[in-house]
């Protein structure tokens, strides 16, 4: 494909992997009840199709790094499902998702990134402004409790017949702006925490690439970010938001990799704030944190050696303790490592990219489980890192450095 053509492969299987979801919810409010099967398969079929491209165009050469790490994750499962005399492949499933989209990101050019994104946006920024508009509208179309409770088997709030997803309802006390009344707005995400993360994403990637994208993008990017977080009324994307336009300033003036000590530091926030608030409980900040913390304080042996994947569904809101009841404490190390040290440090902008995304995930791990992980926003965020981690984003950008790496290795 010439370097200047957009690979509307991408777009349409980035774009699916965003909203399948929304997709199944119409169906089954209005075609024929589904059920989680459904949902597996379909997330299987993007996944191979992306497979396949990538199979069909070759993968480029510099694809090593990030298949070791795939790979790691699978011995890991292999491991854990061992240990627990059970098949269990949540984490791999998770490597797999990063691998191939951040396989796909180092293929393309910069159109296809920024046409894909914007693409994705605009579809947000709609169903949002609908949601927002016509809540009834939204619920009737979408049904998102019917569509929770036929796949993941949450149950409707009995006090509720708006027809959203209970969780994002909120509750009286609960963080608000006080701009929009209602409900926690989740656009084609049906669900409040993934969007609140697609907000944090676009953080990342305007912090990536905000000199090279036109004016429009950027007004789409960052309006679209800026809606979500106050109607959805997202503590952690807010204060990610404000970081972000501070890093854009300073990630490049910051030593090379020095984003390595962010998870042990948040880490260890966690805990002295647990520590320190022993009986903190509840949906604020502090609590959140605070619950984080504990659980770390009290995991032993099996807990760090994936011997407890029982007890993962009282880890949504723990993202640290999830990743290693999943896949043991190696499997956070990996994890760790690989996103501080996938995307190369060279370039102002690659400096951005890289604070941006550790700053994302180990904010996010802190207070949150499996959330980062979905397809549905990790889909927009891996294809990112890919682009910005192909060898000729090395030196300063340009439009030229923005073709796609020249050579691949067919399979």
């Amino acid at each position: 494909m010439p370097a200047e053509q957009i690979d509307y492969r991408i777009v349409w299987l980035t774009l699916l992997a965003v909203g399948y979801n929304a997709l199944l919810a119409i169906f089954n409010a209005h075609v024929a009840g589904i059920g989680f099967s459904a949902v597996a398969a379909s997330e299987i079929v993007i996944l191979a199709a992306c497979v396949l491209v990538l199979l069909r165009s070759g993968l480029t050469p510099d694809s090593a790094n990030t298949l070791w790490f795939c790979c790691g994750f699978l011995g890991l499962a292999l491991l854990v499902s061992l240990l627990n005399e059970k098949i269990f492949v949540d984490a791999f499933r998770n490597a797999l998702i990063i691998t191939i989209f951040v396989c796909l990101g180092r293929r393309i050019n910069f159109k296809t990134l920024d046409r894909t994104v914007l693409v994705c946006s605009i579809v947000v920024l709609g169903f949002l402004i609908l949601e927002l508009s016509s809540l009834t509208t939204y619920a009737g179309f979408f049904r998102p409790a019917q569509y929770f409770f036929a796949t993941r088997g949450t149950e409707e709030f009995e006090l509720d017949d708006s027809g959203l997803f209970r969780n994002a309802l909120g509750f009286a006390g609960r963080f608000s702006f006080g701009i929009f009344d209602g409900p926690r707005t989740s656009s084609i995400f049906l669900e409040q925490v993934s969007a609140a993360n697609y907000a944090g994403v676009l953080c990342v990637f305007l912090l990536a690439l905000w000199p090279h994208l036109g004016k429009w993008s950027r007004l789409i990017h960052a309006s679209t970010a800026i809606l979500i977080i106050v109607s959805n009324n997202t503590r952690t994307t807010s204060i990610l938001f404000l970081v972000s336009v501070m890093g854009y300033w300073i990630y490049p003036r910051l030593p090379k990799y020095l984003n390595v000590l962010l998870a042990p530091a948040i880490i260890c926030m966690g805990v002295v704030v647990y520590l320190a608030n022993p009986y903190a409980a509840g949906d604020d900040l502090v609590g959140r944190i605070a619950h984080t913390g504990q659980i770390i304080v009290k995991m032993g042996f099996a807990e760090y050696a994936g011997m407890r994947i029982s007890e993962l569904g009282k880890l949504m809101d723990s993202g640290y303790p999830y990743v290693i009841y999943s896949s043991t404490v190696l499997g956070l190390i990996l994890h760790w490592l690989y996103v501080c040290f996938i995307v190369p440090q060279h370039t102002p902008e690659q400096r951005r990219c890289a604070y941006g995304l550790a700053v994302y995930t180990f904010m996010n791990l802190l207070i949150g489980g499996t959330a980062i992980f979905s397809i549905k926003v990790s889909a927009v965020l891996w294809l990112l890192v890919g682009f910005m981690s192909a060898p000729q984003r090395n030196s300063v950008l340009s439009t030229h450095s923005f073709a796609p790496v020249s050579g691949t290795v067919k399979p």
